[in-house]
């Protein structure tokens, strides 16, 4: 019956740890580019992780959304054709849905980082010279270091003081150790204030990119 024969048959279980973007340069992909996988059988698990992912259009550059639904699926159909008297289970540890980026990360010439890093180091400066400019106009700091200096000298100087020098390297050295360029990402103990902020944008690009898809497919 089939009960009995659900009973004879061997339960194995494969994990897919999958993260939400994934950028390849190969062609075809097999379930190995997408997921780690490991599973309670280990020649089970090296054949999963050798399988072509079937039904996704290879394509030179762009991205591509994939359900990991359907990859457990295909593991679970291909997994009862290969292994006769293998019952297979796929748990999800990862994402739901995978972005996958063709082509893989594109190295520029040198000097087009250069060049970039640059621009955007002149516009970051300018932008924050501006914006502690107008703090400054706003809250009349010139004018609390002229009481300053009237309550304490006497009279008011003509020319920047210690005072001035003093909140310009105050206001430098808080910038530089609030977003602690000197020290690398591994030694630190903490993501500094930029990663965090671009990750969170990263991430809200992924999101974006998996609603867009599916409101796509939907229609």
């Amino acid at each position: 019956t089939g009960d009995e024969t659900a009973k004879t048959q061997k339960q194995v279980v494969i994990y897919l740890l999958a993260d939400d973007y994934i950028e390849v340069e190969v062609q075809p992909l097999t379930m190995g580019d997408l997921c780690e996988i490991v599973g309670t059988d280990r020649k089970v698990a090296d054949f999963v992780k050798q399988m072509p992912v079937a039904g996704l259009q290879p394509q030179e550059t762009g991205r591509s959304v994939i359900s990991v639904l359907m990859l457990v699926e295909a593991i679970t159909v291909q997994v009862r054709k290969q292994f006769a008297g293998i019952q297979c289970q796929c748990v999800l540890l990862g994402a739901e849905q995978l972005i996958v980026e063709w082509g893989g990360k594109k190295t520029a010439p040198w000097w087009v980082t250069i060049l970039k890093t640059v621009c955007v180091s002149l516009i970051i400066l300018t932008g924050s010279a501006f914006t502690i400019m107008t703090y400054d106009q706003d809250v009349d700091v010139a004018g609390v270091f002229g009481r300053i200096y009237q309550l304490f000298v006497g009279h008011v100087p003509t020319q920047p003081g210690i005072l001035e020098a003093a909140y310009a390297f105050g206001v430098s050295a808080g910038i530089l150790l609030f977003f602690n360029p000197f020290v690398s990402a591994v030694k630190r103990k903490a993501p500094s204030p930029v990663e965090i902020e671009m990750e969170k944008y990263e991430s809200d690009i992924r999101d974006t990119i998996v609603k867009i898809d599916n409101r796509l497919n939907k229609r």
